[in-house]
Order: C-alpha cells, then sequence, then structure tokens
C-alpha cells in the first residue's frame, strides 16, 4: 500500500462527511457510485476497511495518527482518536468480521509519512488489534526489526495475520493467539511487496509486488508470477482484493479488476472498475456486500513536501473522496 526510496521510496505508500451518489445506473436505475466526501483535508489516509456487520467503513490517517469511521448512516467519528494508544501513521488494515476486530498496520517513516509528532526512531512498524464495537485496543505487537515498513495485511480464516513488510521484502505472519511476528516468506527476487489478499482457493495467497502480483502456495511455500500478456499491465499495484475469480488493483489514478483463469495463475483480462481527473493516488479499498469501497484521493504523494518531509498547507489540499462502486 505504500512509492520507494527518495520521494519513490513508495509508489503506493505513500468532520462532516457529505454523502453524495453520482455515476451511472444500472438497468433497474439504481445508482452504482456513491461518494462520501471526508471535510478533514489533512488526513491523508491510505488504509480501508469494510465491516459487513455493521456496514461501518473505516479510513486510516498516515498524518493525524487515528482512524476515522463512516457508520451505515454516513456519520463520521474518530474510531480512535490521534496518537491514542501511541499509534504512528496507521495504514493497511483489516476487518475480522466473525471476532469483531479491526486488525490496523502503523509505521513510522518520516522522509514518507510525516505523521504529527514524529520522534527520533524512524522506520518501525507494528500491528494493533481493536475491538469493533468500543474502538478499544486488545493487543499490540511490535515488529522486533530495525529499517523495516509493514504496509499491508489481510486475515485468514482462522485469525492468522499475514503483514507484507516493504523495505527488506518479507512476509510476516502473526499467529491467532500468539504475541509476535515471525517471517512467514522472503520471496526473492521480488521487491517492494504491498498489496496481500487470500484467494478463494485453499491456501493461496495473492502479492503484488513491483514486478507483478505473485501467486504464493502456503503449504509449499512456493511461489511465481502470475502469467499475463505484455498489454496488461500488473505492475505497481497497490491494495489489492480479491473478489469472485478476481484481483481488484489500484495503480495510483485508476482502480482496475483483473480477471483470473481457472488455475488462477493467470491473468487473462484487465477492466478499468473507476478513474477520472478525482483521482490523486488512490491507495486502497476493500469489498463488502457485492460493492466496493475505497480511497480515491490520498494525495500521499502530491499533499507532501518531501525535501521539508512536511505535509504542505491546508489550502493545497482537497477534500478526502471515499468511493462505494457495485460490483
Amino acid at each position: 500500500m505504500l512509492p520507494r526510496p527518495a520521494i519513490f521510496i513508495f509508489y503506493s505508500f505513500l468532520a462532516i462527511i457529505v454523502p453524495a451518489c453520482s455515476g451511472p445506473n444500472d438497468e433497474k436505475g439504481v445508482a452504482r457510485q456513491k461518494d462520501f466526501t471526508l471535510n478533514e483535508k489533512d488526513l491523508i489516509p491510505e488504509g480501508l476497511a469494510f465491516d459487513s456487520t455493521s456496514k461501518s467503513i473505516f479510513v486510516s490517517s498516515t498524518h493525524k495518527r487515528k482512524i476515522v469511521r463512516i457508520d451505515s448512516a454516513g456519520r463520521v467519528s474518530d474510531f480512535i482518536k490521534e496518537k491514542q494508544n501511541g499509534v504512528w501513521s496507521t495504514l493497511g488494515m483489516e476487518v475480522d468480521a466473525g471476532r469483531r476486530h479491526l486488525w490496523v498496520i502503523s509505521s513510522q517513516a518520516k522522509e514518507v509519512l510525516p505523521l504529527s509528532d514524529p520522534d527520533s526512531l524512524q522506520w518501525r512498524s507494528a500491528i494493533y488489534q481493536y475491538n469493533l464495537e468500543t474502538g478499544a485496543l486488545t493487543d499490540s505487537c511490535l515488529l522486533s526489526h530495525k529499517n523495516v515498513f509493514l504496509n499491508d495485511l489481510t486475515v485468514a480464516e482462522n485469525g492468522d495475520v499475514y503483514a507484507t513488510e516493504s523495505m527488506q521484502n518479507g512476509i510476516y505472519c502473526l499467529k491467532a493467539g500468539t504475541d509476535s511476528l515471525a517471517l512467514f516468506l522472503s520471496p526473492q527476487p521480488y521487491t517492494f511487496l504491498n498489496g496481500i489478499s487470500f484467494s478463494d482457493q485453499p491456501g493461496q495467497l495473492f502479492v503484488s509486488a513491483t514486478e507483478g502480483v505473485l501467486k504464493i502456495d502456503m503449504a509449499t511455500y512456493q511461489y511465481k508470477l502470475l502469467k499475463t500478456s505484455d498489454s496488461i499491465n500488473v505492475k505497481e499495484i497497490d491494495g489489492l482484493t480479491y473478489y469472485k475469480g478476481s484481483l481488484i488493483g489500484h495503480q495510483s489514478s485508476k482502480v482496475v479488476k483483473f480477471l483470473l483463469n481457472d488455475k488462477q495463475d493467470s491473468i487473462i483480462h484487465s477492466t478499468i472498475l473507476n478513474t477520472g481527473p478525482e483521482f490523486d493516488s488512490s491507495t486502497t479499498g476493500e469489498t463488502g456486500d457485492d460493492n466496493y469501497y475505497f480511497i480515491v484521493n490520498s494525495q500521499i504523494r502530491s499533499g507532501i513536501d518531501f525535501r521539508k518531509q512536511v505535509i504542505k498547507p491546508l489550502d493545497s489540499l482537497e477534500k478526502i473522496i471515499i468511493r462505494k462502486i457495485s460490483l
């Protein structure tokens, strides 16, 4: 979910709400697109999660060090407040609906994520677990290595959490009921591991990298790039979500659906699901109830003065658009 060294160190790295319906209609005349506009322009959001039980959308903030919740009625509130529990920039998130948890990556990397009140230590990452009903912290785990950047995560059916680490290019696992992150796989020579999602095929995991999308067999630890034609661009994908035989990926200025073959070892077709002039570093999204919810304009690059390592003035930023489209 985040760019790479210097300004490009992270290509995909990096309050009142006003609902608005727009976009095309289906054959029944029902709007297939709905926008939620967040007036808090300096959130610099990166991660998004959706809870199918409460119909709530959760949006992470890299700059404000918090998580915003949009409930089913469109009301906005802070799910966790600024710097609550000592969180750094909040990034990739996923809901464990059955266990009623929200899993959150928190990382500090001043060069690319100018969070409020940074301290002297950089390139650190942790995973936090919150109670979805109360917002209370229920667990946290620091990745005890230097120069690391956890980026995105996904949750297995048994409660295990898998997270991509983009600096040293590894996939880490937090086993359910344990309190330490262990390296699951380092898929060399692939670089800048980012989006991560399970397939509907048991034990199969998809991970985006600079070179394309990897399919990983979790039992054998074997991995390979998904095959595709030269006409389909599968590089520089940020957020990655599996949906009914396809992968949905963000490529900054567009959200693309990549159709898989039956064996799920090749991408055979791609379709742009959504794009437009309002897009500005679209980072991540999540499916729910046959809809896709996503960040349209994170401003994770345009909103940062990388030379000074600070966020730009508010009057140069745009309101944040969270979009829902029918799949």
